[in-house]
């Protein structure tokens, strides 16, 4: 399944939601992997022998639209992988958006025919990554950031899976940090607060 996120608002919850982490390891050490949480659409993509074969939306969860012509035509988004032991078969999670600037450019052209305005980027491409046309899907260039490595893959932890992707050439943000403890955790949440405007494209979270 693609579960959804708890949310939090405040550091206060963080605090006791670490202090309930150090309760359940009963003293074992552990760190936290911090990451923004890109507004997109999210994807899961198989790869077999190496061969990226589909391309699914999360849908309601468990059940998605199947959109792999379209995920094809997104530059980011390897069709094969090479490399050293490559498992049989495995899962890349990420999330597929319409670059801020690409999304303006589109709104321009719209208001230069006449036409309505999209509403925002995240629904936008979220229409677009279900086109029957993947030449106009292709046109609209959309983007794509994946941030998780399933199957058996030989991977231990959620940091060694996100680097074996950067090994096999897939997109992944640079903006993720390990942080010892939750004080490095909350640092890294203010550090983005306003950086996250640089971005290329919509973050609703960490």
């Amino acid at each position: 399944p693609m579960l959804s996120l708890g949310n939090t608002y405040s550091s206060e919850e963080l605090e006791d939601f670490d202090a309930r982490v150090a309760k359940g390891l009963d003293g074992d050490p552990y760190e936290y992997m911090c990451e923004l949480k890109f507004d997109g659409v999210s994807m899961s993509l198989t790869y077999e022998n190496g061969v990226l074969v589909r391309g699914v939306t999360r849908g309601d969860g468990v059940r998605g639209d199947d959109v792999t012509t379209n995920v094809k035509t997104i530059r980011s988004i390897p069709l094969t992988i090479s490399g050293k032991n490559l498992p049989a078969s495995f899962e890349v999670r990420g999330e597929v958006f319409l670059p801020r600037a690409v999304f303006e450019k589109l709104n321009k052209e719209r208001e230069d025919i006449g036409e309505e305005k999209y509403a925002n980027a995240r629904n936008t491409a979220s229409g677009t990554v279900k086109m029957q046309d993947s030449g106009e899907v292709a046109r609209r260039k959309l983007d794509c950031y994946v941030y998780n490595l399933l199957g058996e893959t030989g991977v231990e932890t959620h940091e060694e899976g996100i680097k074996k992707l950067e090994q096999w050439k897939f997109n992944v943000s640079p903006t993720y940090k390990k942080c010892k403890n939750i004080k490095e955790v909350l640092k890294y949440i203010e550090h983005w607060e306003k950086k996250r405007l640089e971005l290329p494209l919509e973050t609703d979270g960490v």
